[in-house]
Parts: C-alpha cells; sequence; structure tokens
C-alpha cells in the first residue's frame, strides 16, 4: 500500500507541473495583455514577471509542506505496523517514540488541513482566474471586431462627406455662373421676363442650402461615431485594469 501511494504520486507530479506551467504563462499572457496599455509593454512583463515568482514561491513552499506530511504519515506506518509485530504490552523506546511521532502527526495534521484549506482556497481562484481570462480573451476578441466596424463606419462616412463636399463645390460653382448669367439676362430684359430661369434659379439656390444642411448632419454624425469609439475604447481599457 506504502509503494502504490509512492507510485502514484510520482507519476503525477510530471502532469501537474505541466498544469500548472500550463497556467502560470495564461495568466502571464493576459496579464501583460491587460497591463500594457496603463505601463506599457516591458514594464508589465516585469510587473507581472514579479507577481509570478512570488506565487511560485509560495506553491513551492506549499509542496514542501505536503511532502513533509506525507513522508511523516508513512513513517508513522511503518512504526505502527512495528509494534503490531511485536505485540508489546510494555512501554519500551519505540513505544515513546511512537507516542512522540503521533503527537507530531496530530499537529502535522493539523497544519495539513489548514494547508488543504488554502489548497482550496488557491484552487478556487486559480478557476476564477480561469474563467476571468477566457471571458477577458472573448472580450478583446468582440472589442476588436467592433473597434474594426466603427472604423469602417468612420471610413464610409468620410468618404460620403468628401463626396459632398465636392458636389456642393460644384453646386456652388454652378449657382454662381447662373447668377452671372442671371445678372446679365437682368440687364437685358430684367429677371421676371424669363420665368423658366427664375425657377432654375429658385431650384437651384434650394438644392445649395439642403446640401449645406445635409452636410453639417454628417459632420455630427462623424464627430458622435469618433467620440463613441474613443469612450468604449477608455472603458475596455478601465475594465481590464480593474479585473
Amino acid at each position: 500500500g506504502t509503494q502504490l501511494d509512492i507510485g502514484t504520486v510520482g507519476a503525477a507530479k510530471p502532469q501537474v507541473e505541466k498544469d500548472w506551467q500550463a497556467l502560470v504563462a495564461l495568466k502571464q499572457d493576459a496579464a501583460e495583455a491587460a497591463l500594457s496599455r496603463r505601463l506599457g509593454k516591458e514594464a508589465a512583463r516585469a510587473k507581472v514577471k514579479s507577481v509570478l515568482v512570488a506565487a511560485q514561491i509560495r506553491q513551492d513552499e506549499l509542496t514542501k509542506v505536503r511532502l513533509k506530511h506525507f513522508k511523516l504519515k508513512l513513517k508513522i506506518h511503518r512504526l505502527e505496523a512495528e509494534l503490531r509485530e511485536r505485540n508489546k504490552d510494555s512501554r519500551d523506546p519505540l513505544q515513546v517514540r511512537f507516542e512522540q511521532l503521533w503527537a507530531e502527526r496530530l499537529e502535522q495534521k493539523q497544519q495539513a488541513e489548514k494547508e488543504n484549506e488554502e489548497s482550496l482556497k488557491l484552487q478556487k481562484k486559480i478557476s476564477c482566474c480561469l474563467e476571468l481570462l477566457s471571458n477577458i480573451k472573448e472580450k478583446l476578441f468582440w472589442g476588436q471586431m467592433e473597434v474594426q466596424s466603427r472604423r469602417q463606419q468612420l471610413a464610409e462616412v468620410e468618404a460620403m462627406v468628401a463626396k459632398k463636399k465636392d458636389l456642393l463645390s460644384q453646386t456652388r460653382q454652378d449657382r454662381t455662373r447662373v447668377q452671372r448669367d442671371n445678372l446679365r439676362l437682368k440687364e437685358q430684359c430684367g429677371l421676371l421676363g424669363n420665368r423658366v430661369l427664375l425657377q432654375d434659379f429658385e431650384d437651384t439656390v434650394d438644392a445649395s442650402e439642403h446640401l449645406e444642411k445635409h452636410l453639417e448632419t454628417l459632420k455630427v454624425q462623424q464627430a458622435e461615431t469618433v467620440f463613441k469609439c474613443e469612450q468604449w475604447r477608455k472603458n475596455m481599457e478601465t475594465t481590464f485594469i480593474n479585473q
């Protein structure tokens, strides 16, 4: 039974270390990504590294305590077997030593229970971190998609504004030309004498005013879109830092 327990622990150790290193790497990547916006890439990497080193030290200390408890438990089991074989009623040095080891075992058991509680808390914290990291990655993905969509919309708005500006410029040139032609005709026969030209002039003026209003509306929409994108980016950075 003792040999089986030792073999089981030895076989499980590489997988446990592998899982722990994978978790550390995942935590490091996510933490650096969350802090790099505020601290910069190098500073974030140094900060995360110091925290992970401290966590590894605590994990190593916990492993040493557990191993010590396990070895002591095996030693007590061996002594119990020896006592059962001897089957002596009188107290002897071995019995005294056994009682001492039993007292030490009780103390170690209490310490192990405390360490187990801390281990459960650590495992729970690790699970929460994994869930949080998964949520952060998902938020980053959808955030990048949203930013890309906003940029595309902004580019379309800017293209539309540029097109409207060109159209407005052309309309103003046409209006100026019509005004010059109209002034010349007025000098010749008076504006009221040419109803077609008068109507065309009024239509041109109305169209120009409409385009100017539409251009102002597009400018407002562009400003709102830029503001929303910037506000959304700041909110994402605040969320990552707080988490």
